[in-house]
């Protein structure tokens, strides 16, 4: 294995897997200027969040390269890729990036191969190789889960596909199990051709759909990092279509609908709707540093996974929600970040009460010393008084006294009152901070 190389176990355990910078996604469509600006702030803004509330983003390493949009937002910030923020995942059978460019461009179909040349592709490569860190996973193990979890869904009468075709009239052809079962070398392109040769649109395109996301949520599982809401997470037009309704969920919805919302309500502090458009990914990225050193990426995403583990899941691998267990993970995730939220504002309260203290203590200083404008504090005064004075010893015994006493309200403001450390409360003031910032620049 290149020492770049990792296996996802080593990786930390709150990250995500991002799919939408495939250009599978957008390839079916002939697309206006206006509607590629759309997709491109929709996709930042996706970033942006992942960014600030999950440890690793990993992106498939041949979405990276072969799509204009993937390179369009990625490329411009090498450091996503250097600080291990977005962690790239390569073929187990290829010991780096620019191994796997060169074989795609040497013996891809032409159509394919000419995704990968080009000085970007090349420089995406050299980055993720020079100063990045990848995860492997192994395209045979991927391929066949994909293929026995396609299957399986189409047979059983209770999958989540299966009564979405009933619901419809419709049924799948038996025809279709022996050719999706033909081959070893399974992949959408197989899918996509088995169910071209049926004339009802409608068990194409849910079939197709469906596929998709199995076919994501293999690469999901390859790494390790199908997070808590793959459904929805993996792909914008994700499963929920499947069910009639868009789902009511989404990382975006969690963050918003539900963690902010919390948060307003128990402080009544407002918050501002246009964040992520205000916050540049370097922004993200910064706030990315601080968030992961100071526990809240590990606080805010156990809270949901241990919301999520209390429900009992009809699906075999707890990886796919009905809508009904849908909205009973959204009332419980609520449930549990209030009392999160509840159970850090004791502590937060008192911090505020100890900083508005010490800003009255400032403050007097401040009037203190009106007279003496070339002295910044009343500690500044007394000290450098007593220094003309050549009372040094006094002086000293006086500054240190002063610091000490700084040193104890700094602890106190610290400590933990009847209650936990304000992650979540602190993270909220880094992100509002961060945006009055911008606001003023």
């Amino acid at each position: 294995m290149n020492v770049n190389q990792t296996k996802s176990d080593q990786l930390s355990p709150h990250r995500v897997y991002f799919t939408e910078f495939d250009r599978v996604t957008y390839s079916q469509v002939a697309w206006t200027p206006s509607d590629v600006e759309k997709i491109k702030r929709d996709l930042n803004r996706k970033l942006k969040l992942l960014i600030l509330t999950k440890g690793h983003v990993v992106i498939a390493a041949s979405h990276l390269l072969e799509s204009e949009l993937a390179r369009e937002v990625i490329l411009p910030y090498p450091e996503l890729i250097s600080n291990q923020i977005v962690i790239p995942a390569l073929r187990d059978d290829f010991s780096s990036c620019e191994a796997f460019l060169n074989s795609k461009k040497d013996s891809a179909p032409s159509g394919e191969a000419e995704l990968y040349e080009g000085s970007q592709q090349h420089e995406v490569a050299q980055i993720i190789d020079s100063a990045g860190r990848t995860v492997s996973w192994s395209p045979s193990q991927t391929s066949r889960w994909f293929q026995n979890r396609l299957i399986s869904d189409l047979k059983d009468e209770n999958s989540l596909i299966s009564c979405h075709l009933h619901n419809k009239g419709l049924s799948v052809p038996e025809k279709i199990f022996s050719e999706l079962d033909s081959t070893s070398l399974f992949s959408r392109g197989l899918v996509y051709k088995a169910t071209q040769q049926y004339d009802n649109l409608t068990l194409r395109e849910t079939i197709n759909i469906y596929a998709d996301f199995l076919y994501y949520l293999s690469g999901a599982r390859a790494v390790n990092s199908e997070g808590v809401l793959p459904q929805d997470n993996i792909i914008d037009f994700s499963i929920s279509d499947l069910q009639g309704n868009r789902c009511p969920l989404s990382e975006n919805e969690i963050f918003f609908k539900i963690f902010i919302a919390t948060v307003k309500a128990a402080t009544s502090t407002h918050f501002p709707t246009d964040l992520l458009d205000a916050l540049t990914i370097p922004d993200a990225i910064l706030l990315h540093e601080i968030t992961s050193g100071d526990d809240f990426i590990k606080k805010y995403n156990e809270i949901q996974k241990k919301t999520k583990d209390a429900l009992e899941i009809s699906d075999p691998d707890r990886l796919v929600l009905i809508m009904q267990e849908l909205n009973m993970f959204e009332r419980d995730l609520h449930h549990q970040f209030t009392a999160a939220i509840d159970s850090e504002l004791p502590v937060r309260i008192r911090q505020m009460r100890v900083s508005q203290l010490s800003s009255l203590i400032h403050a007097l200083g401040n009037l203190i010393i009106l007279p003496y404008s070339a002295l910044s504090s009343m500690k500044g005064v007394v000290v450098s008084g007593l220094r003309l004075l050549k009372r040094d010893a006094l002086a000293s015994d006086i500054e240190n006294r002063v610091g000490k006493g700084l040193s104890v309200l700094k602890q106190y403001a610290g400590g933990t009152f009847n209650g936990e450390k304000p992650v979540l409360l602190r993270f909220i003031d880094e992100l509002k901070s961060q945006y009055i910032k911008k606001l003023s620049d």
